[in-house]
Parts: structure tokens; sequence; C-alpha cells
């Protein structure tokens, strides 16, 4: 039973502006202990300084953030980990959670301590359902409101928004027909790592009748060819989430994932001129106008990214259904190796 208590200790974090606009976990001193655990010693370590605020982001004050998400303490070791990716300077936090584009940190979590914490990279992965996917995202997104003050409608600038702002987390599917994406990274197959991107929101995918690889990567380009994306401006990552349908469909076709990355990034191109004429290149100027903009002729084709390896491939959902999910964004990741309380 819910006590009058509780209830005015609820209220008391949203008068406070600790929310997401969802009721927390109040971060009493007991919860905050036991989410610490083994990290308890280390509690006013520094972790990272977070933008846009230039938060300190201590042991301790990432834990009470993962107690008001709803985390388990098994969990703190990955959210730790998350933040220091956030503040890598390769992930550029603070153009992330300050545009007025609608981007957000998107985290991948990959090896054992995604089988063991029970994370689902299965039916539903990019979705609600799962403790661990859905406290961990919350997590980052409350460290970074709560510790780098990036609040909406205040250095928090975005014009629209879009729900992963509430968190945004999964794994991939024990079923990939490819290496998991830490081995694309350097790591070992018994590394368990973090990845984070600024993501829009994901969009999905449908092709249930194409037979060939060919045919099935072309339907997800042209899907993927929006000319009012920023990844055609700034030109840095997407990402793409295949289901095992579509994953086993193209691999059993002998096709790796770079030959995915090769056909994305050949087939995914606009013409110079539609691009100039339309789009973020109204505003184009000599801070933000990309390298091509001043030599292209109308008709060349310019591609999405700049390099095939800037395409992201990962296998992840449910095993019926002939889906990709195709995820833009306006930056690169930053993967971690996520490490214990004793590293």
């Amino acid at each position: 039973m819910t006590t009058a208590s509780a209830v005015d200790d609820i209220e008391a974090c949203f008068e406070a502006g600790w929310t997401d606009g969802r009721p927390v976990v109040p971060p009493t001193r007991e919860r905050v202990e036991r989410m610490l655990g083994a990290w308890a010693s280390r509690r006013d370590e520094v972790v990272a300084v977070l933008a846009p605020g230039q938060g300190r982001a201590t042991v301790e004050k990432i834990a009470a953030n993962a107690v008001m998400a709803g985390c388990l303490p098994e969990y703190l070791p990955v959210v730790i980990e998350g933040v220091r990716a956030l503040a890598d300077p390769g992930f550029d936090l603070e153009d992330c959670v300050t545009t007025v584009h609608s981007v957000s940190p998107m985290l991948l979590v990959n090896g054992p301590i995604a089988e063991q914490l029970e994370m689902n990279g299965r039916a539903n992965a990019l979705g609600q359902g799962n403790r661990a996917n859905a406290t961990i995202g919350r997590a980052l997104m409350l460290v970074i409101q709560n510790i780098g003050l990036a609040r909406p409608g205040g250095l928090d600038a975005t014009t629209m928004g879009q729900p992963g702002k509430f968190g945004f987390c999964f794994t991939e599917s024990p079923e990939s027909p490819w290496p998991h994406f830490q081995l694309d990274r350097g790591f070992s197959a018994d590394d368990s790592t973090v990845t984070v991107y600024g993501a829009d929101a994901p969009f999905c995918i449908a092709d249930f009748g194409r037979p060939t690889p060919e045919g099935l990567m072309e339907s997800v380009a042209h899907s993927l060819t929006v000319p009012g994306s920023y990844n055609f401006f700034f030109r840095k990552e997407l990402w793409l989430v295949m289901s095992p349908e579509h994953a086993d469909a193209v691999a059993r076709a002998g096709w790796s994932k770079d030959d995915v990355r090769r056909f994305i990034f050949e087939h995914v191109r606009l013409e110079a001129g539609v691009l100039k004429r339309r789009s973020l290149y109204g505003f184009a100027d000599a801070v933000v106008v990309p390298d091509w903009y001043a030599d292209a002729e109308d008709g060349d084709l310019i591609p999405i990214c700049t390099r095939a390896d800037q395409v992201q491939v990962v296998c992840a959902g449910g095993a019926y259904g002939g889906y990709t999910s195709g995820i833009l964004g306006m930056g690169n990741s930053v993967t971690r190796k996520i490490a214990g309380a004793d590293a």
C-alpha cells in the first residue's frame, strides 16, 4: 500500500524539478547507499563534467539518478560508463542536448553484461517492457537533466523533442547472424561495452517481398534518402537496426555488415542542386556550410555520409517481421568498455 509520506516524497521530487515529467523513485539515503554497493568508497569520485551546465557527475550523484530512474544496483556500472561515454569529446554532448533538433542519446549495451542484466534484444527491443533497457536509458537522461542541467525550454532548446528523450537503450539480438557491435569497435566478445549515439527517433522500414539482398537494401536506401535530415548536412553516422528476418536474408546471401555499409553509402545520395535549394541549406553560411557545398555542381550526387564505415549495422528485434529501423542523427558514436567498482 502506498503511504501518504511516500506520495509526498514523490511530489517533492516533482517540485524540486528532478523528474522527466513522470514519477520517480525518491532517492532516499538508504536507497542511494543500496545502489552504490561496492562503489560506496568511490562516492565522491568525479566520473565526468557534463555539458551544457558543466555539472560534476560524481558516482554518488549518478547513483541517485539511477535510483530515481528505477534501476537495480547491478545496472550502475552501465550507467556510470554511459556517463563517461557522454562526456567523451568524440560524442559532443553539448551539441546533442542544446540543439533545436530532436536528437537524444541512444545507448547500445553489448557483451556478457547485457545477458546478465536480462536486457532485451529480441521482440520490441526498441520499445517498452524490459526493466534494464528502460531504466538505464532513463537514468542517463536524468543525469543529463539534473547534473548537466539540460532542461527543456532552458539549455535543452529542442523545438519538437521526441520519445527518445525519456530514454533510449537496447541490446543486440543473441541470434544476430553477424558479430556483435563491440567487435566492430575492436573489443572482444568477452568485453561488455556501452555505445552512445545522438539519435533521431527511429523509423520503421518494412519490406516483406524482396528475395535478394540488393532488393531489400534498395528499399532501406530509398527510405533513408531524406533531404530534411541532419545527416545530409553534417554527414556523420547513421544506424540501421535490422530485424533478424532482414539480417538473416542478407547474411544468407553472403553479405557481411561491410557489404551493407557499402551499399547504403553508394545508394543513399541526393543531387547537390536538390539539397542546395531546400532543407537546412537555406541558412548555410561560413560557419555551418559543408565541405562540398561551394564546388558541387547541381547534378553531383552527394552521399549521406563521408565514408561507408559511418553506417553502423546491428541486429535486434523479434524473430518474425521484415523490418529495419533507420536511425538518423547528427553526430558520431562513442563506445566504452564497462568496468566494475574495483577497476
